[in-house]
Parts: C-alpha cells; structure tokens; sequence
C-alpha cells in the first residue's frame, strides 16, 4: 500500500516533520525513521483536494495579462481577485529541493495564510516519508497543510504554478494541463538545465509579493498541438490519447531500429519531401535550445510566432533545418515503405505509443479554448533580457575556446 493510499485510510493519521507519527485511530502504531529530517519544528498535514472550496463561480483564477508598453515583450500579471490555489511541483526525491519546498509551505503558511498549497501524490507521499523525525509531539509548532488528489482536481483547481528543479520540472508540470488552459509558472533554479529558470531560489519571498501584487510580469512561450491519427483509425482507441499538447518539442525517431525512416512531410497541404533520415524534430522556439539545437538547428527566440522543422541525421545533405509560420498545419506520416516496424514517438521527453507505416501527426499551433492570451504558456520573467543571458551564459554563444576555458566570453 502507497503512503498515499494508506493516508486515504487513515485520513486522521497527522505526520510530524520533526516527531514520531500520531494518530486518533487505534490501528496505528507510532514509528519512527531514520532518515535525515527537515529542520523545522512545523509539522506537515495532508488534505484531500476535493475539500478546497471551489472559486466563486466555481472556476479557478484566470489572471489577466497586460501588456504596459509597445515595445516590450512581456505583460504585466494582474489577479482579478485573491491568488489562493497554488500547484507546487518539484525535483523529486532531492534533498535540497525537498528543504527548499518546505522553506516555500512554511512562508506561504506564515505570510499568505488564504493561500492553499496543493502538490501531487508523489510529493505528498516524499513529505510524509522523508519528514519523519525525532522531537516529541508537545514540542511542535503549527500544521503546515497541504493538499493532494487526482491530476483532474489539481488542474481544476490551480490558479498558479511554482516550480523547484530543472526545466524537466517545469515540462513535467505543464503537461498534466494538456488540451487545458495552463495557469501562469512561477519557476526557480534547483536544477541542472536553467533556460526556462529566471529566478534564484534565495529571492522567492520578495519574487513571490511580486507576484501577489500584480508587479510580475510574464513571457508568453507558445505550445504545439500533436494530433495522432493511425492508418485505419485514430490512435486514442489503442492507449493513445488523441491529442496532445508540447511546450519543447515532438520528436519522431527510428530507435534502436537499424534501418533510417522514411518520412513524409506535408505542409498545408502541400507535399514538402519525403525524406530518409534517422527522425525529425518540430520544436517550439522555447524548444530551440533542446533536441533541435542539437540536430543543428536555430536557436529562435520564444516571442518568434513559429514552428522549428528540424531533420535528425538526413541522408541528404541538402535537407536544412526549417522555420515555419506559427500558422502552419504539419503532417508527418511514416512512408510505408518503411522497413522498421515501429517509430518511436515522444512529446516533451515523454515516449508516447509506437508509430507504424501508415500512421500521422499532425501539428499545429495551440489553439486552446479561452483567447488568443489563454493560449500558450505564461512564464514570468525578471526582465526582457534573460534570453540573452540564458544563450550567453548556458550556451557560451559566440565565445572563443580561450574564453570557455577561462570561463569568460569575448
């Protein structure tokens, strides 16, 4: 039994970050592990979802994005009433992270009491197995609660995203709000890959009354619709969804097939080339740094309205890397003259089912219900120029070998 099946049993039982486990159900024995705790005198209680009462209307908090001049790329972050539901994603089983994320339940808790911190069972599960400690009952302090449920109730319920990790982080929260619209992220660096990390994690609390202010303002990176449609009938009939959202890329390669692909490609109707290679990426520009970079292809800025169409290993040298108008309406299909059975697919680093001769993607632009500000992601951002530093910094743009050496550009 899962700890967050056992909780579901015994919704009484309370977990203390720094004391053995109690409980008002006989069945339940107290214990205690030995595993490093987190330094707090705070105690951590898990809620179920379904007992956060709904917004007024029923809806959660869709904030309002207002863009202050005509010649910036970003859009001021205004609430049109109090923030409260907060979704909080982080790095799993990592200790630092872990203490990080307390840090961030304790000074919600302390400052934003009206604020409810939601995370998913895997989370939930972490901070009642890892927070287990030594001190006795009587010497806690406060319940810091938090609450967990099905991915559905989460993305009901999220009025914003706050993530603690990588850019894996931030992938892996955005894709539960598939074919959804997704609230705004508010992401800090705890990871290994920081194109999508702005913030320091030791300036959350002044980074966060921003936030709860309206003083923030957001990037807008645009997402991909990856529709799969099987030779005979659509893939959601066989354990696939239908459709599926990507903020970096969707990928088709061969595998560890030993034969190239051979892929169609059609653009607006229109046939573009059938092509031998070992697979394709079509990218976002937020994706123009990951698995599209390196297959050759541009680095694009995330304001560019487009879509990256990027070969992986061509047989033809004279195949080049493509940039699309967001416009666009994309369709892969696998040439069935193809020797290899199956075609790997994944959206996002995610390996989605198998594609076989016969079978399309197809891609476009997001067009998720709601308006053209509802679309995409909102990703807030210190100022216009964090793209800059991202490639200068992360990438060593333009910088002689001397200069990475010395760990300075030139």
């Amino acid at each position: 039994m899962s700890i967050y099946q056992m909780w579901r049993k015994f919704p009484k039982l309370i977990f203390s970050s720094q004391g053995t486990s109690t409980s008002t159900n006989p069945n339940i024995t107290s214990s205690k592990i030995a595993i490093r705790t987190i330094m707090t005198k705070n105690r951590i209680r898990i809620e179920s979802i379904s007992s956060l009462k709904s917004h007024e209307g029923g809806k959660k908090i869709i904030p309002n994005y207002v863009k202050t001049s005509v010649l910036s790329k970003l859009h001021r972050v205004e609430w049109p009433s109090r923030l409260e539901n907060i979704y909080i994603v982080k790095k799993p089983w990592n200790y630092n992270v872990r203490d990080a994320m307390i840090q961030v339940i304790e000074h919600l808790h302390g400052n934003y009491p009206q604020v409810k911190i939601i995370v998913n069972k895997t989370v939930a599960d972490e901070l009642w197995e890892e927070c287990n400690g030594t001190k006795k009952s009587n010497e806690l302090i406060n319940d810091l609660v938090i609450y967990t449920g099905e991915i559905e109730d989460i993305v009901d319920k999220t009025d914003l995203i706050i993530t603690l990790g990588g850019d894996g982080t931030i992938l892996r929260a955005v894709s539960v709000f598939s074919n959804v619209i997704v609230p705004p992220v508010l992401s800090f660096a705890l990871g290994t890959l920081g194109f999508l990390l702005p913030f320091d994690f030791k300036a959350f609390e002044s980074t966060f009354k921003e936030v709860y202010e309206n003083k923030a303002q957001a990037l807008h990176r645009t997402r991909l619709e990856c529709h799969l449609i099987g030779k005979d009938k659509n893939l959601q009939s066989s354990g696939s969804p239908g459709m599926i959202h990507a903020m970096n890329d969707i990928v088709l390669h061969r595998g560890s097939q030993p034969n190239l692909t051979a892929l169609d490609i059609i653009i607006d109707g229109e046939l573009l080339t059938t092509t031998t290679c070992d697979g394709i990426v079509l990218s976002t520009p937020t994706g123009s740094t990951a698995y599209s970079l390196s297959s050759g292809g541009s680095i694009t800025h995330p304001s560019v309205p487009c879509i990256l169409l990027t070969p992986i290993c061509p047989r033809s040298l004279s195949f080049r890397p493509l940039i699309l108008p967001a416009t666009s309406h994309i369709i892969i299909q696998i040439n069935e003259s193809n020797r290899n059975g199956a075609i790997k697919l994944s959206i996002d680093g995610i390996s989605q089912a198998d594609m076989k001769p016969g079978d399309q993607i197809h891609v476009n632009s997001d067009k998720t219900n709601g308006g053209d500000s509802a679309n995409g992601i909102w990703c807030f951002a210190r100022s216009e120029h964090d793209w800059t530093k991202d490639i200068n910094e992360l990438l060593g743009f333009n910088s002689s070998f001397r200069a990475q050496k010395q760990g300075h550009h030139i």
